[in-house]
């Protein structure tokens, strides 16, 4: 790097810091985190090269001393003047003679070895040390109130706080938000995560970013707007009973919305274009984690912009409300909101165009029952239903026309055939190949689409859950199956185990995405599948349970349950 850029990289960091108000001992700290994600991991490789640099001199000149202790000053002299006389064309004699003194001990020999071995281990012409991310999630950080309502008495009957009136409470203070949840389980496991959002200039958007740095966690991607604009960093206020049931909530996350309006041509005020999209084209991770807290343009402008660069999607519904945003039709063509350099599969159509399986969007989506019908209903709305593409899926499957009720009834239950879950998962797959359908104590419903030649459509150990297999037809669209599986909870919890259900379904996704986008290959054996890493999640979620968190500090012991 040019010192001229690490000096503009170094002045916006402490910039950063005092906007932040970062200070005493956590400043350095804070500083240098700042630089590294702001040079892209370019300070990282810098400084390690000038570390080497510094070693192989310190070790030449280490070398050179005990030479000159061995061999004596005159000697050196006289060696120095007869490889000048040569280097002018002169015949190389002595110009007198020297015996070589002995070395004074056998420390100046130790020392002379272990500076010869130092300088032919050092590195040559070493690559670039990659610094990107596995992971990047997008979406909302909040700061949240816990307001718990805490009567004076024992003796008060109720449960529940008073109308239009002060109570008295146990006021606590948390940084949350889906996707900072979300992103804190995979930090936690060692996964490189980013999280990507936005704050505003204000007393709680500089404490959200000094919690994120005290830990330890990738800010690069929260962009922090000027206090002019106006707008105020994301708050969720909630007010719980006695027994900590929520009674009341308030949340203001209009900074997302605020945010997300693309501008015509893409200009420096459209955050997505300026700040986010290059980080995303640069880091190039593994997998791209949405929640449903963006306004449905600005979701497919992440969709698009992840295809872009082949990168995997997990969709976190987040609600009822919003879930329906990955179907939701918009008045806005689609063209107009993308940078002219990402692809539109359409220029006119009023809704989102989502491509279907092999080349899905979205490749996983983590729903509780209440979502996955709201995804479903969306969907059947927006017509996705009667497209040509998604029936060619369908008839791929290998379903009989008849059904297929007596098996999704054993590889799931029959209440939850009855319910339609099963039903409604195979009907998403080809938009979203992989659906996890969180049950709370029940546990989680797998259902995935099976490409042509999986391994799983011959192995034995899977054959229980392999609900169809596809013949011809599938192979000419590259299905292969469907496989699904109920996963029992991974605990039984009793009810004074539960200290908060807050951040529970965050985890658990944030858990099993840390698992997939885990470096296996360095291990060698298959990459870890989606059902190998379920029961771990749910762990995940167990911990988080009896945690007072949103994402319970103790996750970090699952590490090797991953393989990480």
């Amino acid at each position: 790097m040019l010192k001229a850029d690490m000096d503009a990289l170094i002045e916006e960091a402490i910039k950063q810091a005092n906007a932040a108000g970062i200070s005493g001992s956590a400043n350095t700290p804070f500083v240098l985190a700042k630089i590294k994600e702001l040079s892209g991991g370019r300070s990282v490789t810098a400084n390690r090269a000038l570390i080497e640099a510094n070693v192989k001199r310190g070790t030449l000149v280490a070398k050179e001393l005990v030479k000159l202790e061995r061999d004596g000053v005159e000697e050196i002299a006289a060696r120095d003047a007869q490889q000048s006389r040569a280097f002018r064309g002169l015949d190389a004699v002595d110009v007198r003679s020297a015996s070589p003194r002995p070395p004074s001990d056998s420390l100046s020999q130790k020392l002379l070895e272990k500076a010869e071995r130092e300088v032919s281990d050092l590195p040559l012409n070493q690559p670039p040390v990659e610094q990107s991310v596995d992971i990047i999630v997008a979406g909302a950080l909040a700061v949240d109130y816990s307001c718990d309502y805490s009567p004076l008495s024992s003796s008060v009957s109720t449960m529940s706080p008073a109308l239009q009136t002060s109570n008295p409470a146990r006021i606590t203070q948390s940084l949350g938000g889906v996707a900072h949840n979300i992103a804190q389980a995979p930090h936690l496991l060692g996964s490189r995560v980013r999280l990507c959002s936005a704050v505003a200039d204000d007393l709680s958007g500089r404490a959200a970013l000094a919690t994120l740095s005290a830990q330890g966690s990738d800010t690069g991607g929260i962009k922090v707007l000027d206090a002019s604009s106006g707008l105020r960093t994301a708050q969720y206020v909630a007010v719980n009973d006695a027994k900590k049931d929520l009674f009341v909530a308030m949340a203001d996350m209009s900074i997302l919305e605020a945010v997300s309006t693309p501008t015509k041509p893409p200009s420096s005020s459209d955050v997505f274009t300026s700040f986010w999209l290059p980080q995303l084209q640069r880091e190039k991770p593994d997998w791209l984690i949405l929640d449903a807290n963006w306004p449905a343009p600005a979701l497919h402008r992440w969709l698009r912009a992840a295809q872009s660069i082949n990168a995997k999607v997990a969709y976190e519904p987040v609600s009822t409300a919003k879930a329906p945003r990955l179907f939701t039709t918009t008045t806005t063509s689609t063209s107009t909101l993308l940078p002219p350099y990402l692809p539109s599969s359409s220029s006119s159509s009023s809704s989102p165009s989502l491509s279907v399986f092999p080349n899905p969007l979205v490749h996983i989506a983590t729903p509780n029952i209440h979502e996955l019908s709201a995804l479903h209903a969306a969907a059947r709305a927006a017509a996705l239903f009667d497209r040509a593409d998604w029936w060619s899926v369908i008839d791929a499957l290998g379903i009989p026309p008849t059904g297929a009720r007596v098996r999704m009834a054993l590889a799931s239950t029959p209440d939850l055939v009855d319910a339609g879950v099963p039903q409604m998962s195979i009907q998403l797959l080809p938009f979203i190949p992989c659906v996890l359908v969180k049950l709370g104590q029940r546990g989680v419903l797998l259902t995935q689409l099976l490409g042509a030649g999986d391994p799983r459509l011959e192995e034995a150990d899977a054959a229980p859950w392999v609900l169809s297999r596809s013949g011809e037809a599938g192979e000419r669209v590259g299905v292969g199956g469907v496989y699904m599986r109920l996963f029992g909870p991974a605990e039984v919890l009793r009810e004074e185990e539960i200290v908060s259900v807050n951040g529970v379904g965050d985890t658990f996704l944030g858990t099993l995405m840390a698992g997939l986008a885990g470096r296996r290959g360095e291990k060698g054996g298959r990459a870890k599948r989606v059902e190998d890493l379920v029961g771990v999640a749910q762990m995940g979620s167990c911990l988080t349970l009896r945690s007072a968190e949103a994402v319970s500090p103790r996750l970090g012991e699952l590490r090797r349950e991953l393989g990480l």
